[in-house]
Formats: C-alpha cells, structure tokens, sequence
C-alpha cells in the first residue's frame, strides 16, 4: 500500500466507527450483549478509548536527529543511532500491538452481537411456540367448559327425592369442574400473553442486533487494513536496521541511502500522528456524543473528509 492508503485506512476505521454507534446511538438504541455484561454502548465506548490511546501515539522520534548529529559531527556516535533506531522500533512494536487488539476486539464485538442476535432469535421463536400451544389449551379448555355448562342445566323434569339428591350433587360436580376449566382457560390465555410480548421484545433485540452487525462486520474489516500501517513501518525499519548493520562504525560517513530510508519512515510515523491531532480525535470525541444522542455526532463525517484532504500534506511535513 501506498503511504496516502495507510493513512487513509486509519480514517476509514475511525468512518466505521462512527457508522457502528449510529445504528445504536441513543437510550434506545443499545443492545445487551449475550454471554457479557455489557451493552453494545459500552463496549463501543471502551473500544473508542482503545483507539484513542493507539493513535494517538507519539510522532517525534530521535532516529533522525541522531543521524543528523552524527554527520554534523555534534557528539553522536553510530551507537546513538543504534539506540534510537531501537527505541523506535519498540515503540512501532507496541503500536502494532495495540491495532491488533483493536483488531481482535472489533472481531470479538461483532461475534457477540452476532451470537446475540441468534440467542434472541431462538428467545423469540420459543415464546411464539409457548403463546400458540398455549391458545390452544385455552380454546380446547374453553369448548370443554361450554360442553360442562350446557350438560350441568340438563336436569330431568320428573325425580323422586333420591333421583333429585342425585341429580343435584352431579351437577354441583359438573358447575365446580366447569369453573376449573375456566380457571386453567384464563391463566392458559394469561400466560400466552406474557409469552407473546415475550416474543416481540426479543425480536425487536434481534433486530437492533442484526442492525448493527452490518457496520460491525465492516468495522472488523476496516481494523484488519490498518494493522498493514505499523506492519509497513516495522518492515521499514527493519530495512534500516539491517543497513545500519552494513555500515562501518568507524567513520562518521552517514550513507545517503540510510538518510532516504529514514527520513521516509520518520515522515510516515509523524503523519500519522497528526493525523491523529488535527482530526481523527476530534472525531473519536463526536462518536462519543452520537452514541448517546448529543449534538455533535453528525460531524463525524466532515472530520473524516477534511483528515483525507489533508493526508497528502501531512506526508509532506506540513
């Protein structure tokens, strides 16, 4: 990739970003996440903080100024150079960890939700079987209770005192198992009820889930371009190291080649953390106001477009 592409895939996750909170933006919006205390909120909130951390790392390093010194014959010594070269590279090293986290959270994120939204799908698919077989007891226990009061007030007209003692007990029997049968009826329609609503508030969990899993597939997609950004600069400066290796430690002589390579890593690195400055993290703090609905969130798109206008320039130094 092209310097203006790693940098430009910095932005799109930052893009991304904001597109995930949107489709979850208010009090509202959020989705509890299955097998996890959190919500989507929360979790895309600690996930901004991560990415806030990782960009905005230091831009300055000493690698040039210590070549600068040596040439200038200020003091340096090739194991300055060494040092920083050194020293940069450790801090690459956490840089690249840092965006493979990003990486692996943004993943992680988008398997819950989607274990989510599968959870609440099956939630609301029981529900709906348990509300369907319910009405149905209630309609068998409801034709039942019309068969026992329509036979409890067929009483023979002619009786001895024996028969109508008979007679009557039978009835009371029937009228008592009738007013059972509308008991069982009514808890039967209660219970479809509560696992009817049941039904639709899961459904409406999967689709907040489903909606966000959209933007959270890409999110993991655009994390996955940008962990090339700290894997180009550690190819980078593994390509100084190894020139450093070739040089003779004896003489002051700084090879232009070095210089270049250098000098073009260093403008690589600094780029980006202005980028971070000027624009990304102003960016980062209006996701945080879409997230919860606050004036501001909107803006997230523009600091987007003017951080890609300004990447050629920032390659320049400027």
């Amino acid at each position: 990739m092209e310097p203006r592409e790693l940098l430009e895939a910095l932005v799109a996750v930052v893009a991304t970003l904001s597109e995930a909170a949107a489709t979850v933006s208010g009090p509202y919006g959020d989705v509890l996440l299955a097998m996890s205390p959190w919500s989507l909120h929360k979790a895309l909130g600690t996930f901004i903080g991560h990415l806030q951390d990782t960009l905005g790392h230091p831009g300055v390093t000493s690698l040039g100024r210590a070549l600068a010194a040596l040439r200038a014959n200020q003091g340096a010594t090739w194991a300055h150079v060494t040092a920083a070269a050194s020293a940069w590279r450790d801090s690459v090293a956490t840089f690249e960890d840092n965006w493979a986290r990003l990486a692996r959270e943004a993943t992680e994120l988008r398997d819950t939700c989607r274990d989510t939204a599968t959870r609440e799908a099956t939630t609301a698919a029981t529900a709906n079987t348990l509300a369907g077989d319910l009405k149905d007891k209630a309609a068998r226990w409801g034709t039942s209770l019309d068969s026992l009061v329509a036979t409890a007030w067929q009483l023979p007209l002619a009786l001895d005192k024996e028969e109508v003692a008979s007679v009557v007990a039978a009835h009371d029997a029937r009228m008592e198992a009738a007013a059972n049968e509308e008991e069982a009826a009514t808890k039967a329609m209660e219970e479809a009820v509560v696992a009817a609503n049941k039904a639709q508030a899961a459904t409406r969990r999967e689709q907040r889930a489903e909606i966000a899993l959209g933007p959270l597939e890409r999110l993991v997609a655009a994390c996955d371009k940008a962990t090339t950004f700290p894997r180009e600069l550690q190819r980078q400066l593994g390509d100084i190291e190894a020139a450093l290796k070739g040089t003779n430690e004896a003489s002051p002589d700084v090879p232009e080649a070095l210089v270049a390579m250098v000098a073009n890593a260093e403008r690589l690195w600094e780029a980006s953390a202005r980028l971070a400055t000027r624009h990304l993290v102003g960016a980062l703090g209006d996701i945080r106001r879409l997230l919860s609905s606050r004036p501001g969130g909107h803006a997230v798109a523009e600091w987007c477009q003017r951080a890609t206008e300004d990447i050629p320039k920032l390659l320049q130094g400027q």
